[in-house]
């Protein structure tokens, strides 16, 4: 990771992080937190952080925690999510979402075409098939 990514991953962390960390908490009703590997990450996709990879994720959950079940399943099997950006020209091909000893690890292109990411609904689907 170059200056340029270092600074734009603080500014992000500063200015966005911690706010979506805290929702996703109250949303989910345990700490749970969220883990990105800034080296995956280049400039261009830093940048997407906050809108598609922070906003959708919290959004999924949010869909997922509305009532007592799936609250109950998240609280019971989700521990950590890992964010790991890919390449984005093999994007809609590689990416995924895991879940393992709870660990939900997605692994997508958030500077690419919107085919290497996922969408919100794309994450309560599978969060809601594998709970």
């Amino acid at each position: 990771m170059g200056l340029q990514e270092k600074k734009a991953a603080k500014v992000i962390k500063e200015q966005y992080f911690n706010d979506y960390q805290k929702e996703l908490n109250q949303i989910a009703g345990k700490e749970l937190p969220i883990e990105i590997n800034w080296d995956s990450f280049d400039l261009n996709s830093i940048k997407f952080i906050p809108s598609v990879c922070l906003q959708r994720t919290v959004d999924a959950f949010k869909d997922v925690c509305a009532d007592d079940f799936g609250k109950e399943a998240i609280q019971e099997n989700v521990n950590k999510i890992v964010v790991n950006n890919i390449d984005p020209n093999t994007a809609a091909e590689n990416k995924s979402i895991g879940l393992d000893s709870g660990v939900l690890i997605i692994n997508a292109s958030y500077g690419g075409h919107h085919t290497g990411f996922f969408t919100d609904l794309d994450i309560k689907n599978y969060l809601e098939s594998n709970l």
